[in-house]
C-alpha cells in the first residue's frame, strides 16, 4: 500500500505524512469507500512507526470526515474526497484565546454600538454601555476560505487598535495589551448553538438558517473590567473544536502543560 521510506522524506510531522499517503490509497481507491482500513497493528509494521503516531495519522483522516472509527467492527472509510472543514485542535490552554498563525481577519465594517439587553446579557456587560465594534471575516491567507465571521468589542478609547489588526494573527487582545498596557487578568469563554442570519451565512458560504456555533470570549484586564469581548460565529457544518490537554512536567507551583 504504502513505501515507509517514502512517508519519511517530507518536512512536518511524521504522522501528517502518513495521513497523506493513506488518503492519496483512499482517493485512488487502493482503500475503497465502504471497506474497513487496515488495523493499527498493520500500518504501524508498514510505516515502521508506533501506535501513537498511526492514531494521529488516523485522526487527521477522521476530523475531516473520511474515515470513522466504530467500535467492535473497525475504522470504515466514509468517503474519498474532504469535505470543507477547519479543525481548530487545542493542545494547551493558551489556543483557546487564538486563532492558526496562517489566518487574518478581514474588517469588513467599523461602528460604535450601544448594548441593547440580548447582547449585553451575550457579553456580560452593562446594558446601554457604549463600545466600538469591530466585524470582519477570519480567513486562510493562502486560500481565502473562511473560517468564521467575528464581531469584536472593545473600549471607546481603544478604538483605534482596528488600524494594527488584521496584517498578522496576533489576538486583538494581545494588541490592546502591548499598546495600552492592560494585562489580561482572567478570560471567559462561552460556546453555544445558534443559526447563521443572511447576512453572516453569505460571508461563510453556508446556509441561511443553518446551524452555527457560537463563541464568546471576554476579556478582563485591569481592575478586573472587560476591556475587549469577541463573538466568532462558526457554520457547524465546516467547523470541528477538539481539545487535548496533556500533564506535562511539574513545577513547584503544579502542572505545566507540554
Amino acid at each position: 500500500m504504502a513505501d515507509a521510506a517514502k512517508v519519511d522524506s517530507g518536512a512536518g510531522p511524521r504522522y501528517r505524512a502518513i495521513a497523506e499517503e493513506l488518503l492519496d490509497s483512499i482517493r485512488s481507491g487502493k482503500l475503497a469507500v465502504g471497506t474497513r482500513m487496515p488495523g493499527e497493528l498493520d500500518l504501524m509494521k508498514t510505516y515502521d512507526v508506533s501506535r501513537h503516531t498511526i492514531r494521529e495519522a488516523l485522526r487527521v483522516l477522521e476530523d475531516v470526515r473520511l474515515i470513522e472509527r466504530r467500535r467492535g467492527i473497525g475504522t470504515i472509510i466514509l468517503a474519498s474526497e474532504t469535505q470543507e472543514s477547519y479543525v481548530q485542535l487545542v493542545k494547551e490552554p493558551s489556543e483557546l484565546f487564538s486563532y492558526p498563525e496562517d489566518s487574518r481577519l478581514r474588517i469588513i465594517d467599523r461602528h460604535d454600538v450601544k448594548l441593547n439587553r440580548a447582547l449585553a446579557r451575550e457579553l456580560k456587560c452593562p446594558t446601554s454601555s457604549e463600545w466600538s465594534c469591530i466585524s470582519g471575516l477570519r480567513t486562510f491567507v493562502d486560500s481565502a476560505k473562511p473560517i468564521c465571521w467575528v464581531n469584536v468589542y472593545i473600549l471607546p478609547e481603544y478604538a483605534d487598535v482596528a488600524n494594527k489588526i488584521g496584517a498578522t494573527s496576533t489576538p486583538v487582545y494581545r494588541v490592546i495589551a502591548e499598546l495600552y498596557n492592560e494585562v489580561v487578568q482572567k478570560v471567559e469563554v462561552d460556546m453555544y448553538a445558534s443559526i447563521l442570519d443572511e447576512r453572516v451565512a453569505g460571508y461563510l458560504n453556508a446556509e441561511p438558517g443553518s446551524a452555527s456555533l457560537k463563541i464568546c470570549r471576554r476579556y478582563h484586564g485591569n481592575n478586573g473590567r472587560i476591556f475587549e469581548a469577541s463573538v466568532s460565529e462558526h457554520a457547524a457544518a465546516n467547523f470541528n473544536y477538539s481539545i487535548e490537554f496533556t500533564r506535562g512536567w511539574q513545577s513547584a507551583d503544579g502542572w505545566a502543560w507540554s
